[in-house]
């Protein structure tokens, strides 16, 4: 059973009180601890005995199981409509236990609405908890993911996140390699209603076509070789919440199809199965290429661009955001710190920042991070200098000098 489970113990195992023991015995939301009964030729006591519950039988049946089953008992069930009986129950129960006694629909109805109302309160509790990790987890991901910088560009795309995140709107993010795609689709996510919900990532490109597509929308047992089992897609694994597809301008035509009809129409098909299931998802796709460049060459659908198309968010290289580069460095001097445990190298010389602002950074953010993470690596003091970037940032005439760095060759 669940540790989540509610615990019953049930007063009465005749007709009525064994027909309810069988009815909850098969529900997961509930567990019977107990069954007692001054009759021991009571129906339910052997089903009970026989699935390993307690039982208590004899004239004091009922004050032994109310002493002697183990706590918590969050529901004490009593079939025998005897009211002098109810009176003693009521008298000696627990405070926390919620007694119930009636006719057995009324009991039923009375154990499902108890399942029903705790249910709801854990649901609330866990949506509570998810609320206040996801604002924590926005704040740190500001910090932490993308610092948008006095760069004019970049605070153009911090405006535009905040217009289209409430929304359910599809959203395409374009920009090179290594600009932030996959933690700007996160902030999305975070700042959207869906925040308490999945947000699910798919790299088109980790998958060949017909991967893809087992990936995407799931399979059935005995779809293709060595499907073994029933398998639910990715697109399923996010119903209610956000899914990123990355390198959408990398997939097949075929996959390109079912992706613009799911997108179309909110349904999909796993592979193998005639069964059409209806998924809400929000979609953010991501592509380092020219969309428009690949529907000319036919390798990419008009009408699916059209779909993804409906608000584009590009974000620039970082040789365009020559004033956000000490600030960016900062940001990820801590992370490294953090990362590599090393929080004596405090700081960045103003040299080695000279040096680091005049590079163009051909593979963006995710270079300058890997620079900064190196150069905290080979840094044995306080501050990090020219010695410990890559030659490929220093002048000709200063990079022979630097011995220390393990590009050289020396």
């Amino acid at each position: 059973m669940s540790k989540n489970s509610m615990r019953v113990l049930i007063v009465g195992a005749g007709r009525g009180g064994s027909a309810l023991l069988q009815i909850m015995h098969d529900l997961p939301e509930i567990e019977v601890v107990a069954v007692a009964d001054k009759d021991p030729s009571a129906p339910g006591l052997a089903f009970a005995e026989e699935e390993g519950m307690l039982t208590f039988v004899g004239p004091s049946a009922i004050a032994d199981a109310l002493r002697e089953t183990p706590p918590p008992i969050d529901v004490l069930i009593d079939v025998t409509g005897n009211p002098r009986l109810h009176e003693l129950l009521l008298e000696h129960k627990d405070k926390n236990t919620r007694l119930i006694s009636g006719p057995a629909a009324r009991f039923i109805w009375e154990l499902i609405k108890a399942v029903e109302e705790r249910n709801a309160l854990k649901t609330e509790r866990d949506e509570l908890k998810a609320e206040l990790a996801a604002e924590k987890m926005l704040k740190e991901e500001a910090a932490e993911e993308i610092v948008f910088g006095s760069n004019p560009e970049m605070r153009r795309v911090k405006q535009l996140v905040e217009q289209v995140a409430p929304t359910p709107t599809t959203v395409l993010l374009t920009g090179e390699t290594g600009t932030g795609k996959e933690v700007m689709a996160r902030m999305i996510h975070l700042k959207s209603n869906r925040k308490n919900r999945p947000f699910v990532k798919i790299n088109c490109t980790a998958f060949s076509a017909s991967l893809l597509e087992s990936e995407l929308f799931g399979h059935v047992k005995g779809a293709f070789t060595g499907a073994a089992f029933d398998k639910r897609g990715l697109l399923e694994e996010g119903h209610g919440g956000t899914v990123f597809l990355d390198e959408i301008g990398d997939i097949s035509p075929d996959m390109q199809v079912k992706l613009l009809r799911f997108l179309q129409f909110g349904e999909l098909r796993p592979v193998g199965s005639n069964e059409t299931k209806i998924v809400d998802v929000r979609v953010i796709a991501a592509t380092n290429r020219r969309l428009r460049k690949l529907i000319k060459k036919g390798r990419f659908r008009e009408d699916l661009y059209y779909r993804l198309n409906a608000f584009v968010i590009e974000l620039p290289p970082l040789r365009q955001r020559a004033e956000d580069i000490e600030q960016l460095v900062q940001h990820f001097l801590k992370r490294a710190q953090r990362r590599l445990n090393k929080k004596e190298v405090e700081s960045v010389s103003s040299e080695a920042i000279h040096y680091l602002s005049m590079y163009n950074y051909p593979g963006n953010l995710r270079e300058l991070q890997s620079i900064i993470e190196r150069a905290v690596i080979l840094c044995n003091g306080p501050e990090i200098k020219p010695e410990h970037l890559p030659l490929n940032l220093l002048p000709a005439e200063t990079a022979p000098y630097h011995s220390i760095n393990p590009l050289s060759g020396s």
